[in-house]
């Protein structure tokens, strides 16, 4: 059986000290492939680093709307609001093995909407410069980022990380050729909307995700989660859709590399 994280952030300072034995791990539980996305400017070298000491972890970069306070604006590009680290992501972009734009998306806790819209949005041109998808952040944001994709319709498609939301919205998604995050969000019985959405589209809209070393499974709270429960989120999976863990396995393994390209 081959599993793949699809969303986890193994450059964090939570795995300093552990991070082969993370991945050693993972791979007993049938974990052989990681994706891990930059969040800032300020740990993209940390990511790139990840894949060339790893083979099986790839990368994405991208600006995260909880990091923008991270982002610096020179002061000569003040006026039109451009980001250094766009130029920069832009660089990398062109000369780094990565396999999206993201972490990025809108996230309404944080006060500063308009930035993160425009920022958002500059990261969807990229990627349909690129030709990558985009592994999207929401929080409370699903109706703003269908309001960015009709101004900037994304053409190759991502992930919808962690997704929580109704039918609708996922149908939308879906419809531009996004995939639906699923981690540890699945294992929670009160997450009733989820789960029925999930119901509703089956596997071959879903990938497997654990936000490591947050957003841990059901009965887990409290501790750091790591790629090895991606496992536990499969098997949640599996008894959600009536089906085998195997199945659920082959096709979210499948829909992870047609997505990405591996």
């Amino acid at each position: 059986m081959q599993l793949i994280d699809s969303h986890c952030h193994l450059d964090f300072s939570d795995f300093e000290d552990d991070l082969n034995s993370v991945i050693k791990r993972a791979n007993q539980h049938g974990i052989d492939s990681f994706i891990v996305p930059g969040v800032a400017k300020t740990n993209w070298s940390k990511v790139t680093k990840l894949t060339q000491r790893f083979d099986n972890v790839y990368c994405a970069y991208g600006i995260h709307p909880l990091f923008l306070k991270d982002s610096v604006i020179s002061e000569s590009e003040q006026n039109d609001g451009c980001f250094d680290d766009l130029t920069v992501l832009e660089n990398l972009l062109q000369n780094e093995p990565c396999i999206a734009v993201g972490e990025c998306g809108l996230d309404a806790t944080v006060d500063n909407m308009p930035l993160q819209q425009q920022v958002f949005k500059a990261q969807i041109e990229l990627a349909n410069k690129y030709n990558k998808p985009l592994i999207v952040h929401h929080r409370k944001t699903h109706h703003l980022i269908q309001q960015c994709f009709k101004q900037i319709k994304p053409l190759n498609g991502g992930v919808i990380h962690a997704f929580s939301g109704n039918l609708q919205e996922a149908q939308k998604y879906i419809e531009l050729g996004f995939k639906l995050g699923v981690g540890g969000g699945v294992t929670y019985e009160r997450a009733t909307k989820t789960r029925a959405t999930i119901i509703k589209f089956g596997l071959s809209h879903i990938v497997l995700e654990t936000d490591s070393p947050d957003m841990p499974l059901s009965g887990q709270q409290g501790t750091r989660n790591e790629p090895k429960n991606i496992y536990g989120v499969a098997k949640a999976l599996a008894e959600l859709l009536e089906c085998s863990i195997d199945d659920v396995a082959t096709t979210t393994t499948e829909n992870v590399k047609r997505l990405f390209s591996l």
